[in-house]
């Protein structure tokens, strides 16, 4: 049986490859990264930390705009193509194998933001895996996310559609049943004194061939949270 991590592992340095099989990810990537930095602001010195990283798509964004990047994933493949990346681009940034729960042991110093980018929907213990990664939000930090929600539209678009017509996506990429609702998410981060403060659709155009932010969060979401001082 294939595991979440394991899923991942074989693409190694196929993830910057913007033809390649993770060429969706690139697509999305100056996207998301549009949307985050507009609500984080300057981001220059700000201790960034981006949970299950892969090949470091986004750490490298952060970094390119002035933050401190810490990113962490599971996948050691991952995070060498991460860091091989990184040296032929002359960036700075600390990858770790390592999960949230792994690096929190550590009582690193807080961080100024968090990211999450489709990695939630891969976790085993969602609840455990936000409890660790929060506690090293500090207080007034800012959440970022972007995830997939659980609804019959998402399983028809992000499946169906995505992974066994479009090939977007490797098929067997995503599990509907780990899909997760934005209600679901926002009681999650409530849990752990962290509010919601937006939340928008990553929303496909087959015209156009491209994605864009909507009022649409029925398939693929994104937002921003607040960790409360």
């Amino acid at each position: 049986m294939t595991t979440e991590t394991g899923k991942f592992e074989k693409f190694g340095s196929e993830w910057w490859n913007p033809a390649g099989r993770l060429f969706s990810l690139h697509m999305i990537n100056p996207l998301r990264f549009e949307y985050f930095a507009a609500r984080a602001g300057a981001l220059e010195g700000r201790r960034t930390l981006d949970v299950g990283c892969g090949g470091g798509l986004l750490s490298e964004k952060f970094a390119q705009a002035g933050a401190v990047v810490t990113g962490i994933d599971l996948s050691p493949a991952a995070i060498e193509a991460a860091a091989k990346h990184a040296a032929e681009t002359g960036l700075h940034i600390n990858y770790r194998v390592a999960s949230a729960s792994m690096l929190c042991l550590e009582n690193p110093a807080p961080f100024d933001i968090i990211i999450c980018a489709e990695v939630l929907e891969h976790v085993d213990d969602l609840r455990g895996m936000l409890c660790d990664t929060l506690s090293m939000l500090k207080k007034g930090g800012l959440f970022f996310f972007s995830t997939i929600n659980r609804t019959l539209k998402a399983r028809i678009l992000a499946l169906t559609v995505a992974e066994d017509i479009l090939r977007m996506v490797p098929r067997g990429t995503h599990d509907y049943k780990r899909f997760i609702r934005p209600s679901e998410l926002s009681r999650l981060l409530a849990e752990n004194g962290v509010t919601v403060r937006e939340i928008k659709g990553m929303t496909y155009d087959p015209l156009r061939m491209e994605f864009k932010v909507s009022g649409d969060p029925s398939v693929n979401y994104l937002g921003y949270a607040e960790k409360e001082g």
